[in-house]
């Protein structure tokens, strides 16, 4: 088996939580309160920023309704964006 680095898991994880919370319909407000974990530590773990303890990643995998393993499956990496796009002139 292949050594996998950290910050790989992190973006699993990332991708994973992103993916459940969407496809259940919840904002990342909802989700942090139905894990009772902050919004701002949901947020930062979406964007693979944070590292999160065992008992938070097992809070969210039981708010989401999936074990916690599945937070760490390899996930399809959504395409990441650096900044706002860019506002087009109104034109003819």
């Amino acid at each position: 088996m292949e050594p996998i680095e950290t910050d790989t898991i992190f973006r699993y994880i990332a991708a994973n939580v992103q993916r459940l919370r969407v496809r259940r319909g919840l904002t990342q407000d909802e989700l942090a309160a139905a894990a009772d974990v902050s919004p701002g530590l949901l947020h930062r773990l979406e964007r693979a920023k944070t590292n999160v303890s065992v008992a938070a990643l097992v809070a969210i995998a039981n708010a989401l309704g999936v074990t916690p393993a599945a937070l760490f499956r390899p996930a399809e990496m959504p395409e990441t964006t650096r900044g706002r796009p860019r506002k087009r002139p109104a034109g003819p």
